[in-house]
């Protein structure tokens, strides 16, 4: 009997014995004693039960198999357990996460810091000992999944695009394949295979959404624009299609010089406004509108959403950063609070974390980021050492290169309360190709 993942709640955790801190986890007995019967409980909105699946097996040890792609793409909701430095956690929740945001709940050791950056998504803190708190972890899962349903419903546009793709065997079988060229850092092998997707299924916004997501991050803009616009066309209230799209739009516009980037409104901010729409918990979204607000000069408004986007966030670094960046702008001097150099403080955390994976999460925004906040701390040298090691990685493109040394020329302003600015953004300069 074919398998009805409309149904199924896969999780994405360790199995086994695990180090979580100090202590030895076992991950088999939380899934039977803590997950299983969490999920068994959670109605689906239009009747019966979630049922748990997990895989026993090291996904990141070998290619990625059919029935594991299957249950990551098609899986009606995910629960991934961050707890401990896990790499396979890791890159499987990426896979989760590279077509969409709806549909995926993170949870982690109540004791244990998040090892990675979970960008928009809350991490649920639970505990499995002792019994009381075991149960009250358990109600908690159970009331996280029944709520989130509620936004991953069967008829949204996301789950009818995946009905119809796992109906697709030749399609299927080109993603895993693209899933395994990535894995084997053959980038552009990937994208080939996701353009023969495209032309195979070109009203299918997920496959779309995936090559648009490589051609970005490979400074191939107008390629990514058009993907990204054919999935909204394809799915109007897909949120991340509609982001990524204003984003691109706005990058266009920056290498083509039109149209202005301070014109009302500024090219991309449409887009992004609908993508807030949509999903208005987005701090993704938000904080890339703050960027367009910005580079519109619109100062105000931009400061707004970057605040914005660090509420919902709770306090990520990256719409952080750039508040305390349009903070100095607009007042003409940083003058961190107490607060700000918390925030700071737990940002750092977080950076610090991403940097020790092998390889470095979110790369190279964790070194760039970590470096600007060495900066705001007043270690000058370790914000040179940091910004160059994220120069010098083999991912890092230019145009990522350019963007992070734009950021720090808007603090010139208030140099005087940054030693080491303005000789570690010459060192920094020197390293751009010229134009």
């Amino acid at each position: 009997m074919a398998m009805d993942y409309s149904k199924i709640c896969f999780v994405i955790m360790p199995f086994g014995l695990k180090k979580v801190g100090d202590k030895d986890v076992d991950f088999n007995a939380i899934y039977s004693d803590i997950f299983v019967p969490a999920i068994a409980v959670v109605d689906l909105p239009e009747g019966g039960k979630l049922e748990p699946r997990r895989t026993d097996q090291d996904f990141f040890s070998a290619l990625i198999t059919q029935d594991m792609f299957e249950y990551l793409e098609y899986s009606r909701f995910a629960l991934a357990d961050i707890s401990g430095l896990n790499f396979n956690v890791a890159y499987e929740l990426g896979v989760r996460h590279r077509a969409r945001e709806a549909g995926t709940a993170i949870f982690r050791q109540g004791n244990a810091a998040p090892p990675f950056d979970i960008s928009s998504v809350k991490a649920f803190p639970y505990e499995y000992a002792p019994a009381t708190e075991a149960q009250k972890s358990r109600e908690l899962i159970t009331q996280v999944l029944t709520e989130s349903l509620k936004r991953n419903r069967i008829n949204s546009p996301v789950r009818q695009a995946l009905n119809v793709q796992r109906q697709s065997p030749p399609v299927n079988d080109l993603l895993a394949q693209a899933e395994n060229e990535i894995r084997a850092y053959n980038v552009t092998g990937a994208m080939e295979i996701y353009r023969q997707v495209v032309a195979v299924d070109p009203n299918n916004p997920l496959p779309r959404m995936k090559l648009g997501l490589l051609c970005r991050d490979n400074d191939i803009w107008d390629e990514a624009l058009e993907q990204f616009t054919a999935a909204a066309a394809a799915s109007p209230t897909y949120s991340e299609a509609w982001r990524e799209k204003g984003v691109a739009e706005n990058k266009v516009a920056q290498i083509a010089k039109q149209p202005p980037l301070d014109s009302d409104p500024a090219p991309g901010e449409t887009s992004l406004r609908e993508a807030i729409r949509l999903n208005p918990k987005g701090f993704d979204a938000l904080a890339s509108l703050g960027g367009v607000l910005r580079r519109a000069k619109r100062l105000a408004p931009a400061l707004a959403a970057y605040e914005e986007s660090m509420k919902v966030s709770g306090g990520h670094p990256y719409p952080l950063l750039n508040a305390l960046k349009l903070r100095a702008q607009i007042n003409g001097r940083l003058a961190l609070s107490e607060s700000d150099q918390l925030a700071l403080a737990r940002a750092a955390r977080i950076r610090e974390a991403q940097l020790k994976q092998v390889p470095p999460f979110d790369r190279p925004w964790c070194y760039f980021d970590l470096a600007e906040i060495k900066l705001y701390q007043g270690d000058a040298a370790a914000f040179l050492q940091i910004a160059k090691d994220g120069f010098a990685n083999l991912d890092t493109v230019d145009s990522q290169r350019k963007t992070f040394i734009d950021a720090l020329r808007g603090l010139l302003p208030v140099e005087s309360e940054l030693p080491g600015l303005k000789a570690g953004l010459e060192e920094l300069e020197k390293k751009l190709p010229s134009t």
